[in-house]
């Protein structure tokens, strides 16, 4: 079964998902309005064609492919050839097996053994559940290898977007990055300060400078994030709240260029930020599992 899909009480929200692909949520709607940017048949069933996918046994980079944790450096990547770093490990890369359906909820569960590339072994799980508010996920992963070690959750959320779709979020600090890899955490900057809301226009970021290229208008790890954030669509009159728990103090914003999307994704840590801590610094949102430790939490998509 390449996708199937769940629908709220009152039959307004609808969530259709791919297990097979990386536990993907293929388009996620009320009442025919979409809330994440759609998968588009045209395209191949890949998770980064789709509208979310989970991040699990971490968010975003580790730069180099190498984790350094507890004195050693573990080889983790990359996995994408034509990528220098290791992105979001390989929980959105892997089929998820279906543990439970209901007509308003699914539950997703990974089992992944230790791997060449990896010294995560691990089980993840996650629910997708509709009510007449909107959508929760909640998320969880387990340490099932033989030593402690950092891990992390998230998801990837892509939303549509033009000149007139606003993003506000409480985000005080931001991480400076060169081409992705961070350098310093600083105050947010008066330009991306999205505290009272800004536009997210191509023309009210300045030209293409970020991200792993050079070529995205934004594409930055946020710190200090009060897990409160709103999308809003006025030419749709359409608007979404984000919330959630507080193990998911990162806020991560990609803007690309000329394209109709941009994500926003509530996530654990930074990037890098497994191999920031290791070297002293701290705020990079990483926890440390021992073996058989979980971590878990929930984050909601309400309608607003």
């Amino acid at each position: 079964m390449p996708f199937a899909a769940i629908q709220s009480p009152d039959k307004k929200l609808t969530l259709e998902y791919s297990a097979e692909t990386g536990g993907s949520i293929l388009s996620f709607r009320v009442s025919g309005q979409d809330i994440f940017r759609p998968y588009d048949s045209a395209l191949p069933l890949a998770p980064l064609n789709t509208a979310s996918f989970p991040l699990t046994p971490y968010s975003n980079r580790i730069i180099g492919g190498k984790l350094e944790f507890g004195g050693k450096v573990f080889d983790v990547g990359p996995r994408k050839p034509d990528d220098l770093h290791q992105l979001h490990g390989d929980g959105w890369l892997l089929p998820w097996r279906i543990e439970t359906e209901a007509p308003d909820s699914v539950t997703m569960h990974l089992r992944t053994e230790k791997a060449p590339h990896t010294p995560y072994a691990y089980d993840a799980r996650q629910t997708y559940r509709l009510d007449d508010k909107g959508l929760e996920i909640s998320m969880s992963v387990t340490n099932k290898g033989g030593r402690a070690l950092p891990f992390g959750l998230g998801h990837h959320p892509y939303f549509p977007r033009n000149g007139q779709t606003k993003l506000t979020a409480n985000l005080p600090k931001v991480w400076n990055s060169r081409r992705i890899v961070p350098t310093d955490l600083a105050i947010t900057p008066p330009q991306w300060d999205f505290s009272r809301g800004l536009t997210l226009g191509d023309d009210k970021f300045g030209p293409p400078a970020q991200g792993t290229e050079g070529r995205d208008l934004l594409d930055h790890c946020f710190t200090g994030w009060d897990q409160v954030a709103r999308v809003d669509w006025p030419d749709r009159t359409l608007a979404v709240t984000i919330t959630a728990d507080p193990i998911f103090a990162q806020f991560v914003i990609y803007i690309p260029a000329e394209k109709p999307f941009f994500c926003a994704e509530p996530v654990t840590n930074i990037n890098d930020g497994f191999n920031l801590q290791a070297r002293g610094i701290a705020d990079t949102g990483t926890v440390v599992l021992q073996p058989g430790e979980t971590l878990a939490g929930k984050m909601r998509f309400d309608i607003a």
